[in-house]
């Protein structure tokens, strides 16, 4: 199990929500942060990232290639997969529009907004998900052994600082004055009694719409209170603050940015974690967190020795690839970025014309795949001397005449340059439609193999590969680049078509048939077609809202969606299919 399976399994469970209808991105961002789409939520995570061989980092922490270590960076995992999580079915926005229409400062008010949110998210948290809440008090331990001295900066920094220490441990940084310091708690106290309503309002089975309807007005009165008391103390934050492994509003520079964990380590561990858990009234004994801890380390271990498996496997594939060609003016080679709900989207949409075209190339496969045991061709010597000694009644011992299928390999090339920038829905729509088909009309996984290009080459299937979440998450994240450097493109993946060990081998090049980038790079295309038909290699030529294509590959055809894209697909491979 990678990070990003675990976070994928925690959102559905927590949410119970299809993968289609709330987003989950896992990529190399220092902080998380809940964002939205046209669809819902989009929860943004950190990816931990291996620095060097002794050291990982993650939220802006380093994490020792220990036990301690990496029990310490997957607690923090989870707590800002949690956090982010819960934050996509307790929080309402539009319940804050009548302060938004009278707020004299945005930032003061987000910071609200965002206070008053993490603590309904605690209180879901402790009606329905108390197994969760160890690992975010210990993230609120880490978080705090982060902040910066503050005591010499502005008066807004300075509260704020206070406002986030009660959120992460029920007590203030430091002593402001005796007036602030008391208004203050009694904000903390309100923010409390929102933890509280959220608590008796998800520990129902069912929400009740007149508690939910309190929630949302008690909500809303702290978050007044809170804008209210920073304007009193013409305060105006500049950077809104969050817990480094909560969803975060900005540079987030209460913390320091490159802080060694050492956490676990301190012989004061338990009691200091015993304090940040008493603001979930967890009331924690040291065995408890001890034996916390050794489970946590455990699945740590296995989690981390996956995830290291799998990042090994991915460099020792992009290596391969940096030696296929010479001549490569490729900039780097890479995986997408994975998103696999947008995967979902696409492939909900398309399933109508990816089923049809499934369908009829089936039945062009199979046509001629007659079955065992006819009544006329050639007798089955075997069959026939069974039958006669057990003087059965069967006539079935006869085998006919067969057109041997050969077997094939593919590899789709997919251009997302820049000159495809008006198409790229549809350019991720056809390569949703042409893996699908090839997942189900290549029996063998290892037989086709897809890649996208532009100034960089992109890894989405590679021959070694299986077809997962994983190739299916990268398409999701295709986007456009800025260059077309399609004899590139395709001579990397004939070199690469070329170790396969099928009969025929096939290569499909979708592109606008622009080559871009360097001198010469038009007459560099044909001479490496005319390089890759003479080595055996079928090229055909899909043409994407241009005919250019038709120039220089025999097979070709234009598409400008996904429909036109079955109907020539099949005709084409009908084609191809006789000759094979």
């Amino acid at each position: 199990m990678k990070p990003i399976d675990f976070a994928w399994g925690t959102l559905r469970t927590i949410t119970q929500k299809q993968p289609n209808e709330v987003k989950l991105l896992v990529d190399d961002i220092e902080y998380p942060s809940l964002e939205t789409d046209s669809v819902g939520f989009v929860v943004h995570l950190s990816s931990p990232q291996k620095r060097r061989d002794n050291l990982y980092r993650l939220h802006g922490m380093y994490f020792d290639n220990d036990v301690k270590g990496k029990a310490s960076l997957w607690r923090m995992f989870r707590a800002s997969v949690y956090h982010l999580c819960l934050h996509t079915v307790s929080t309402e926005y539009q319940i804050y529009k009548p302060l938004s229409d009278s707020a004299t400062s945005t930032n003061n008010l987000l910071f609200a907004i965002s206070q008053v949110e993490d603590y309904a998210v605690k209180g879901h948290m402790s009606a329905k998900w108390r197994g969760l809440l160890l690992d975010t008090a210990y993230a609120n331990y880490l978080c705090t052994q982060r902040f910066r001295d503050l005591r010499e900066s502005d008066k807004s920094t300075r509260i704020s600082a206070n406002l986030l220490s009660y959120s992460m441990t029920g007590k203030p940084l430091f002593s402001l004055s005796t007036v602030t310091d008391k208004r203050l708690r009694a904000l903390h106290n309100s923010l409390l009694e929102v933890a509280a309503l959220a608590e008796r309002v998800y520990i129902a089975t069912r929400v009740n719409s007149r508690e939910k309807l309190e929630l949302d007005s008690t909500k809303l009165m702290a978050a007044q209170r809170i804008t209210d008391f920073l304007e009193d103390e013409s305060c105006d934050i500049a950077d809104i603050p969050s817990p480094p492994f909560a969803d975060n509003h900005g540079p987030n520079l209460l913390f320091e940015s490159s802080a060694e964990v050492v956490a676990g380590k301190s012989k004061d561990f338990v009691s200091l974690l015993q304090g940040a858990s008493s603001e979930f009234s967890l009331g924690l004994s040291s065995v408890e967190i001890n034996d916390s801890e050794r489970l946590t380390e455990q699945e740590s271990q296995t989690v981390i020795a996956d995830w290291e498996y799998s990042l090994a496997s991915m460099k020792k594939m992009v290596d391969l690839y940096k030696t296929l060609d010479a001549k490569s003016h490729f900039e780097a080679f890479l995986f997408p970025r994975e998103d696999y709900a947008e995967f979902l989207r696409a492939r909900t949409r398309l399933i109508g014309p990816i089923r049809l075209v499934l369908d009829r190339l089936r039945a062009i496969r199979f046509t001629s795949d007659d079955s065992q045991g006819k009544e006329s061709g050639y007798v089955d010597i075997p069959t026939a001397i069974q039958v006669v000694a057990s003087k059965s009644d069967r006539n079935d011992v006869f085998i006919q005449e067969e057109n041997e299928l050969r077997s094939e390999a593919w590899a789709i090339v997919l251009d997302s340059s820049k000159s495809l920038e008006t198409f790229q829905g549809e350019v991720r729509d056809i390569a949703v439609c042409l893996t699908e088909v090839a997942k189900d009309l290549i029996p063998n996984p290892n037989s086709w193999a897809c890649y996208s290009f532009n100034e960089n080459l992109y890894i989405i299937k590679d021959f070694a590969e299986i077809p997962s979440n994983a190739t299916k998450s990268r398409i999701g994240g295709l986007s456009a680049g800025l260059k077309t450097l399609l004899p590139d493109a395709i001579r990397i993946a004939a070199n690469r078509l070329k170790t396969a060990s099928e009969d025929v081998k096939v290569m499909l090049i979708i592109s606008d048939g622009f080559p871009l980038e360097y001198e010469g790079i038009d007459g560099e295309l044909i001479e490496t077609i005319d390089k890759i038909r003479k080595s055996g290699i079928q090229l055909i030529g899909m043409g994407i809202g241009s005919s250019s294509m038709k120039k220089y590959f025999r097979t070709n055809f234009t598409v400008t969606s996904p429909f036109d894209l079955m109907k020539n697909f099949i005709n084409t491979y009908t084609e191809l299919s006789s000759s094979f």
